[in-house]
């Protein structure tokens, strides 16, 4: 697998409008397209952006600290999507891969050793056909 860059962070926010309005006003970002997700929330593109770089979810003022963490996940561009399941595969390690819909896009998701969501996007790589996964519909945590 090699390592592109940071594709996006993804936050929780129990304030989906001040959050947009703060990250408008002073970082210039824009609220653009998002895929329909189980979950209500928004994608920020920085200004003239071609992918969003800050992903925001809403979640209840009344969930648990835990579940409302402010950082959600990060998550990285990648390429060589087959080598890193077999690595993980052969490692013993658990994920879950799955397709993005209406995108060319698919996404691995981890933890890491200090309990942080790692996901890895890969652009034009089918998931290999051994792979078994998730609705991303049916996915409460996105």
């Amino acid at each position: 697998m090699h390592l592109k860059g940071l594709d996006h962070v993804t936050i929780n926010t129990a304030d989906l409008d001040a959050t947009l309005a703060y990250y408008s006003r002073f970082l210039g970002m824009e609220s653009g397209w998002r895929p329909v997700m189980p979950v209500p929330g928004i994608w920020l593109y920085a200004p003239g952006g071609d992918y969003p770089i800050l992903h925001v979810i809403s979640v209840s003022a009344t969930t648990t600290p835990d579940e409302r963490r402010a950082v959600d996940h990060l998550a990285f561009r990648c390429e060589g999507l087959a080598d890193h399941l077999a690595k993980m595969d052969a490692a013993g390690e658990s994920y879950e891969a799955r397709p993005v819909p209406e995108t060319n896009l698919v996404q691995v998701h981890q933890n890491d050793p200090n309990g942080i969501r790692v996901e890895l996007t890969f652009e034009d790589e089918p998931l290999p056909d051994h792979i078994v996964w998730t609705d991303f519909q049916a996915a409460s945590d996105e």
